[in-house]
């Protein structure tokens, strides 16, 4: 695809190392310089720990809700409609008005807009393979219902299924891409499953928008090869930030597993747990 280079080249970085090597200082009641002073050394309780973040990318898992979930026709159907204006009902916005790949799959907007402004900022698609819930809310339990929900929202796309699946029909390669991806050329007459399909396909997309390797993941997979990650591979201020981060810091009690977030929602905070790959 025409942003497989991109997703090489561009590597997001966990925020953990600086704000964890600050908290540190912070919570140890050490001066920097004492800080800098101490070697880390991890013990096998807090070794497991730092396992369980990993590996990354973490083994692909189908969407056992979509059946075009990981296969290359569907991705490639999916690729073509996520940046299609003419998805939308005004034919000037499409899904990459808001999730810029550039941007990290966002827009940095305070507020995301599409035919008009609307509640919150635009989350990033990110890694967002195999998780429990979708959207800021939670609305969804599959990427692909996901996917469709700003298709129709007045304020963001305002298009409706019969304007999408007839833009599947009349289109000689989306409706070629449709047929290969689904076995069968888009029904002339079921708008709805035809708009199904493309929820499905544009999940199948989004599934293949995963972060890049960063310093933990080779300190991490160091320590799961040998015990005893070799010099250089993660700094010593990272590694006590590290410490924090699985200690008395707390945090992984919620930033979880190789994606960095356990996916659920708590009473004191709306939304749910970030992953700290894509943010």
């Amino acid at each position: 695809m025409v942003y497989d280079s991109w997703m090489t080249a561009k590597k997001f970085k966990i925020a953990t190392c600086a704000a964890c090597a600050a908290a540190c200082a912070f919570l140890a009641g050490a001066s920097p310089a004492q800080q800098d002073s101490a070697k880390p050394v991890f013990t096998d309780g807090e070794i497991r720990i730092i396992l369980s973040h990993g590996p990354w990318p973490a083994p692909a898992q189908a969407d056992p809700s979509n059946r075009v979930s990981g296969k290359p026709d569907a991705i490639e159907l999916g690729t073509r409609l996520f940046f299609d204006q003419r998805l939308s009902g005004s034919g000037t916005l499409s899904c990459s008005t808001c999730h810029v790949p550039e941007r990290n799959w966002t827009d940095n907007l305070t507020r995301g807009v599409g035919m008009s402004e609307v509640d919150r900022n635009t989350p990033t698609l990110a890694n967002l393979l195999a998780s429990r819930w979708y959207g800021w809310s939670g609305a969804s339990d599959s990427l692909w219902s996901q996917s469709l929900r700003p298709i129709l929202d007045p304020r963001e796309l305002a298009a409706t299924p019969r304007h999408v699946a007839q833009l599947v029909r009349d289109d000689e390669q989306l409706s070629c891409r449709y047929r290969k991806a689904f076995g069968a050329p888009p029904s002339a007459t079921d708008d709805e499953a035809v708009f199904v399909d493309v929820g499905k396909a544009l999940a199948a997309f989004q599934e293949t928008l995963l972060s890049g390797r960063t310093p933990f993941d080779r300190f991490r997979d160091a320590l799961a090869k040998a015990g005893e990650p070799p010099p250089g591979t993660y700094s010593e201020p990272a590694q006590r930030g590290l410490k924090i981060f699985i200690g008395k810091g707390g945090c992984t009690n919620c930033h979880s597993g190789p994606n960095f977030t356990g996916g659920e929602f708590f009473q004191h905070w709306p939304f749910p747990v970030c992953s700290a790959r894509a943010t």
